[in-house]
């Protein structure tokens, strides 16, 4: 199974409620639910009817957490990125066993085997997602196999450096609507909905019981799915 198709955005995401485009007040704590949807068909890959149809990201003081849950159950994944420390967390959970990865905040996370595009080019494009107005970048890559990307974002959420831990760490804006390719699963990530609410601080902290893990166990566990 392709754990790591859940953690994208793994960190790429944000926005917030009520706080619409043109409120000048920019949000700082909320959850964003985004909706997951994939290029390929239950029929092409099996795999796809098992993946999450929504993952769910909290943001509050400039500290991150993605959520997402798959596999009728059997796992779930956590990425958690705390503003003032040096490290963030990747938290996985296989039935009965659960492990914390630990890595530096400003390094890509190994879950993508999509490289960082090697131009950006800001276009002067707009578009409105889940109530918010968004600017538009296209992508580059080396790899010319890969086409050009579109990727929507917005300036509307007091989030700083919103995309650390990914491909898209020069990108200052909350992504509102983007897609990756994660273990050869194209993937499209749209934020559906924006709330403003409070956030528990327990969201930002690694629960007990998650054993400290290096890369190769979980990349072990990871593979196990496949």
């Amino acid at each position: 199974m392709r754990l790591p198709i859940f953690l994208l955005l793994f960190t790429i995401i944000l926005s917030s409620c009520n706080n619409k485009s043109g409120n000048k007040n920019k949000a700082d704590e909320g959850l964003i639910i985004y909706d997951v949807s994939y290029y390929a068909s239950e029929k092409e890959n099996p795999i796809v009817a098992l993946l999450p149809n929504k993952v769910e990201l909290r943001f509050k003081e400039n500290n991150i957490s993605l959520t997402s849950e798959g596999y009728l159950g059997f796992f779930s994944t956590k990425f958690i990125s705390n503003f003032e420390c040096d490290k963030s967390h990747i938290l996985l959970k296989v039935l009965n066993n659960k492990f914390n990865y630990e890595f530096p905040k400003e390094e890509v996370a190994f879950i993508y085997n999509q490289l960082s595009p090697t131009k950006i080019k800001y276009l002067d494009e707009s578009k409105i997602v889940a109530g918010y107005k968004c600017k538009v970048a296209k992508l580059f890559f080396e790899d010319k196999t890969i086409n050009p990307i579109k990727v929507a974002y917005t300036e509307e959420i007091g989030l700083a450096n919103p995309n650390r831990n990914t491909p898209l760490n020069e990108i200052e804006g909350v992504l509102m609507e983007f897609e990756t390719t994660m273990n050869k699963i194209r993937t499209k990530f749209t934020a559906e909905s924006v709330s403003l609410e409070e956030i528990c601080q327990d969201e930002f902290t690694v629960p007990e019981g998650y054993v400290l893990s290096d890369k190769a166990t979980l990349k072990k566990y990871i593979l196990g799915f496949n």
